[in-house]
């Protein structure tokens, strides 16, 4: 899959001639005559890198710069910034737009060339260290809602085996009291199991430290309160705000 740029330049033979050098190059380009139109195609295709000139029409390079840096969505893109002000002012304006590079427009092609690949490179790690980060949580999340999981599962397990091992099954009282625990047991496993999808939702997870040192949820407020909703008639069961039927 080829990697893709946008550029963005108002005059337009620059733009058409940078176009074609950029795709002989073998990118993938979408190219605007201003910012305005820019940050429109920034959001629809998302690109790896954006070149941009400073000084355009209806939204210049530096708010463009603002915008993409300053939404969450595409703050990662590396922007590039051309111009054909002296070097100072260069500077000055790729700082001010929060730049991840600076270049005049009379660069030499090949420095332009190595600074878009190192660019694209930077992003590439970017995005890998950026992957592992996020499995790595979704393994401790699981880790952790399985160890939560088994802990409840295995207090119900015990409860039944314990009120099992004490009954006599001939007797109905008795055999009604088993079949109550092992209602009342099934009930607490389905609210663990409501309390977890719940909480797995939310972005500040507690935490505590169970036997063996493992790490487990800590929903003893949330079990508290799907227990006491699901105690009331036509209470909330689902752990969405929404009453059973």
């Amino acid at each position: 899959m080829r990697r893709t740029i946008l550029l963005v330049e108002d005059e337009t033979n620059i733009r058409h001639l940078m176009r074609r050098w950029l795709e002989h190059l073998g990118y993938e380009v979408y190219d605007a005559p201003d910012g305005k139109r820019g940050w429109e195609l920034v959001q629809e295709h998302m690109p790896e890198l954006v070149m941009t000139d400073i000084a355009m029409p209806e939204m210049d390079g530096v708010e463009l710069c603002r915008l993409i840096k300053l939404t969450d969505k595409t703050s990662g893109i590396p922007v590039l910034v051309f111009t054909s002000y002296s070097e100072t002012e260069s500077q000055l304006a790729g700082a001010e737009a929060g730049a991840d590079a600076y270049l005049s427009k009379e660069t030499d092609l090949r420095v332009l060339q190595a600074r878009i690949e190192a660019l694209l490179k930077a992003r590439l790690r970017q995005s890998e260290a950026t992957r592992r980060e996020v499995a790595s949580v979704r393994r401790q999340t699981l880790s952790q809602s399985v160890t939560t999981l088994a802990h409840y599962i295995n207090n119900s397990v015990m409860a039944i085996h314990a009120t099992a091992g004490v009954i006599d099954p001939t007797k109905p009282d008795q055999a009604e009291k088993l079949q109550r625990v092992c209602q009342a047991e099934a009930r607490k496993i389905l609210v663990v199991l409501r309390a977890l999808k719940r909480m797995a939702e939310e972005e500040d997870l507690k935490t505590t430290v169970y036997v063996g040192h493992e790490t487990m949820f800590d929903l003893e407020a949330e079990l508290a309160r799907l227990s006491a909703a699901m105690a009331k008639p036509g209470g909330d069961t689902s752990g969405t705000g929404e009453s059973s039927r």
